[in-house]
């Protein structure tokens, strides 16, 4: 059809429309749609009428009676919301009160808009009694969703004297009498009801739950949810309670079920694709769950229980920072709902923030209450992370009293203690559990903690009975691969992982041990293969596509390559974030700025909500020069998450950047609104009163650190830095030692050979630095720390030797092998290449890496390789002037003065930028 004719048609309807034309041959009129409609609905066939009710609303959308039909259909599928904007236009087009009100009474309950409910219709007056008795009823029972339980019995009263058969108000009775623990009254009441209304599929759900909360007797409340639905197969409550008595039976197949059944009937309804996200999470479908969440969220963004679905879907993905955004909310929305509580404090835990999970979890341990297993054990761990190794064993214990026979918790409690220095005591409390449990949970946490203490043999014996636990599952074989690997016993790592293989081809953790095997080995073939074989079975792996990414990337494939692979995987899957920051971070690293940030924001176009990306944009628009958007991003971050402190550490940071200090403190004081004892804000305020010599006030806030968490390092190594600032070493060193004590790790120690060297105590540095080295002979982090103080104060020859104790522990330590072979070409020792060459190998595309490698062959005198590799690291770089000035070098030396003359004019017109014009110059005049 030609537009002309389209056009003609289009006004031809509008006209028809307009004046009322007859409708076309086999049309149906308005009130034929209207009493088709009727007849399916008499029928229960709601989805036909809603499609009839819909074209008789095209044909004439001031069709207040279509309107009223419509919301009052919508409100019985269970589309509330969108029965809430059908019947205020049927009010506005002036269709009567007397049915449309009472409707939408009922539906702005359903939607919880109790308060809307309440203030537009508390004092309204219907002249008919019926229908003023249905609006007060919802009146009533939004009144006690509001709180007010008193005003709401009392209008229920007021209705059942204007209509003693007023079924709305029969049932709310009914409900609260069970509310009061009167299940038997409240049963006489619902069983009065069902037999004036035989059909009432409410009052049999409502009996249901009376018999399953008051009685216990779940097989006769299941019978009462499935008479509620052969009266009215689409009454989503029974099917909603039926799915909570699947959850409640812990019964999977009885849940999927259900939930296939409610999909049926409702297949758009909230709650069909609440529950359909619920079962992905359960059967471990992560991706599906996410974005079932995501669009729930964008229907109604402060539904608690959703808020509460996508936190514990991001939970599971690793996205903290986004699950502890959804759960603050979800809290904020229903800060009685316990479930959330819990979520939110496991998320601090995985965070490392067991002192922001204490707060969170004591509501539910209050001394007189009964605390369950699950919340102490919490608190525990809470406790455990806050250095409280005591409180952590009292709550362990007390976890242990509520639930004797959960051996989880009694591994926790072995854990405890070897954390604590019982390791004796802990290892034979996990072995004796792992004995009797008849699950794996206690055999893994005991392989895990004797893998931490490198104690390779025992990890072996303790798979050997998960395996006998467990025969047909690849995690044994995976485990004995793990441990053959760190026992260098290669032959028998891979063999036994590819026994776990070929039990589950899609095991991720074992593809990747392989192609790890692969590419020591030099075949990089066989290892991207097995990420393609991968992902021809599960192309929506993002964990995959990113392990091709790295491969092609280590075989130096084109910049264009790389991005198309990533922007082919967000195409088929378009709410993984992970795939779309590594976007923005390839152009970022190509210096393709402009490509980065086009992709950072199509990234907070697909996931407005994901603070990951939202932080990527806000990078870019800093890296582009671009502070005041940048600053703009992180603004809207932090406003979207009102009670969360993550974006306000993030928008004092860029505030910091900006050299905004004012404004930062600001962020940081919000922050500590809402957390007082959060410790990243405390650490940048000290930071900013450090940068403007505002001493006392620095003290005072570590000293208030020091108050929250005494058994943390952190508040005296702040206090170690500040009077270092001042100079005062004694009291700089006494602080880091206390340090010290409350942590024993290799950065501190190395803080306190630093100031030690400060102070000038030289005799106390090396006699401390011996000690250390006798207590802890394998600690290769402390020598690397020794070694970067060495090559600080050019001490070539401590570095060499710092760096060869470190590899002597550690052979494959990048960052080791690239400053030994630093050292040793800066003192024209033999060695360099090789350290160089086995470094640049671990890391194939590291800019820092080939340029060591350059300078190893040039103090060599292998000019030629020497310039080869500089001119990859520039590829990479192409802004370092550095490795720009040593090429133009290494040409002009081999030779090649019209190539360095080509590097040093580059360099020239930088200007002042490349602060060595003058050596620039010299070098020009040479050539």
């Amino acid at each position: 059809m030609r537009p002309i004719e389209i056009r003609q048609l289009a006004a031809m309807a509008i006209a028809a429309s307009a004046i009322g034309l007859l409708p076309a041959c086999g049309q149906k009129t308005e009130r034929e749609l209207l009493d088709s409609a009727k007849a399916r609905l008499q029928k229960n066939d709601r989805q036909a009428a809603i499609i009839e009710l819909k074209t008789a609303l095209q044909a004439n959308p001031q069709s207040g009676e279509a309107r009223a039909l419509l919301g009052e259909t919508l409100l019985k599928n269970g589309a509330a919301a969108h029965a809430v904007l059908e019947l205020e236009k049927a009010r506005e087009l002036k269709f009567s009160d007397t049915i449309v009100v009472p409707l939408l009474g009922r539906a702005l309950l359903a939607s919880g808009q109790a308060k809307k409910l309440v203030q537009q219709f508390e004092s309204f007056s219907l002249n008919d009694q019926v229908a003023m008795a249905d609006l007060k009823s919802s009146v009533a029972i939004a009144h006690g969703a509001l709180g007010a339980r008193d005003r709401s019995e009392a209008l229920l009263d007021d209705v059942l004297r204007l209509n003693p058969k007023n079924s709305i108000a029969r049932l709310e009775k009914a409900r609260l009498l069970g509310l009061r623990r009167f299940t038997d009254e409240a049963l006489t009441v619902v069983g009065g009801l069902i037999i004036d209304e035989p059909k009432n599929a409410a009052a049999m759900q409502l009996r249901g739950d009376l018999l399953l909360g008051g009685k216990g007797d779940a097989d006769a409340a299941e019978k009462s949810f499935r008479q509620a639905l052969a009266a009215d197969d689409h009454f989503l409550p029974a099917h909603i309670a039926l799915i909570a008595l699947a959850q409640k039976k812990n019964d999977g197949e009885m849940l999927k079920s259900q939930v296939a059944a409610l999909k049926e009937v409702a297949p758009n309804s909230l709650p069909a694709r609440f529950f359909g996200a619920q079962v992905a999470l359960s059967e471990g479908k992560l991706t599906e769950a996410r974005d079932g969440a995501q669009e729930l969220l964008r229907v109604a963004p402060t539904n608690p229980q959703f808020l509460h679905l996508a936190g514990a879907v991001q939970l599971r993905l690793g996205a903290l920072t986004l699950a502890e955004s959804h759960l603050n909310k979800a809290m904020q929305q229903a800060p009685e709902a316990t479930g959330t509580r819990r979520l939110l404090a496991q998320t601090y835990l995985h965070m490392g923030q067991g002192v922001k999970a204490l707060p969170i979890l004591a509501p539910l341990i209050q001394e007189g209450g009964r605390p369950d297993a699950e919340a102490l054990t919490l608190t525990a761990q809470a406790h455990l992370q806050a250095g409280e190794k005591v409180l952590a064993e009292k709550y362990f214990a007390r976890a242990i009293k509520a639930d004797p026979g959960d051996p989880k918790l009694r591994s926790a409690l072995a854990l405890s203690q070897i954390s604590k220095g019982d390791v004796e005591a802990g290892f034979k409390q996990l072995e004796s559990v792992a004995a009797r449990d008849k699950g794996v949970a206690a055999d893994v946490a005991l392989i895990n903690a004797r893998l931490r203490r490198n104690d390779l043999d025992s990890a072996l014996q303790a798979v050997e009975r998960l395996q006998s636990k467990v025969p047909d599952k690849p995690l044994p074989h995976y485990l004995r691969g793990r441990i053959a690997l760190d026992k260098g016993e290669r032959v028998k790592a891979r063999a036994s992982f590819e026994k776990a293989i070929n039990l589950d081809p899609g095991y991720y953790a074992v593809v990747a041990s392989l192609a790890s095997m692969d590419l020591a080995d030099k075949e990089p073939a066989q290892a991207l293969k097995r990420f393609q074989d991968l992902l021809a079975r599960d192309p929506r792996n993002h964990r995959a596509v990113l392990a091709v990414v790295d491969l092609r990337q280590q075989a130096r494939a084109k910049p264009e390559e790389i991005a198309g692979l990533i922007t082919d995987a967000i195409k088929r899957s378009p709410s993984e974030p992970a795939l779309r920051l590594r976007l923005v971070s390839h152009h970022a690293g190509q210096r393709n700025l402009k490509a980065a940030l086009d992709a950072a924001q199509e990234a907070v176009a697909a996931l407005p909500d994901d603070m990951r990306v939202l932080d990527a944009l806000g990078e870019v628009q800093l890296a582009t020069g671009n502070s005041q958007q940048a600053i703009v991003s992180f603004v809207k971050a932090a406003a979207a998450q009102p009670k969360a402190t993550a974006p306000l550490i993030r928008l004092a940071d860029a505030y910091a950047r900006t050299n905004d200090s004012a404004s930062a403190v600001k962020a940081l004081r919000r922050a500590l609104d809402i957390s007082p004892t959060l410790l990243q804000a405390q650490q940048g305020l000290v930071q900013i009163a450090l940068s403007n010599k505002r001493y006392e006030e620095a003290l005072a806030i570590t000293r208030d650190v020091q108050k929250q968490v005494p058994a943390s390092p952190i508040g005296w190594m702040l206090d170690s830095e500040i009077r270092a600032r001042q100079q005062q070493w004694d009291t700089a060193i006494a602080s880091a030692r206390t340090a010290l004590e409350r942590g024993k790790t290799s950065n501190l120690a190395a803080r306190v050979h630093v100031l030690y060297v400060m102070a000038g105590r030289r005799a106390d540095s090396d006699r401390f630095v011996a000690e250390w080295e006798r207590d802890h002979p394998n600690d290769a982090d402390f020598q690397f720390e020794l070694a970067v103080l060495a090559l600080a104060s050019k001490n070539m020859p401590e570095a060499e030797s710092r760096l060869r104790k470190v590899l002597s522990v550690k052979q494959n330590d990048v960052m080791a092998l690239n400053n030994l072979a630093w050292v040793l070409a800066e003192q024209g020792k033999p060695g360099a290449v090789g350290f160089a060459q086995r470094a640049q190998q671990l890391q194939p595309e590291s800019p820092t890496l080939m340029d060591t490698l350059a300078s190893a062959y040039a103090a060599e005198n292998r000019l030629t390789e020497a310039v080869e590799w500089q001119r990859k690291a520039i590829t990479l770089t192409p802004g370092a002037a550095h490795y720009r000035f040593k090429l133009a070098k290494w040409l002009a030396s081999s030779g090649d003065k019209a190539g360095a003359r080509v590097e040093l004019d580059i360099l020239a017109r930088l200007g002042n930028k490349f602060p060595e014009q003058a050596q620039v110059a010299t070098l020009l005049k040479s050539l």
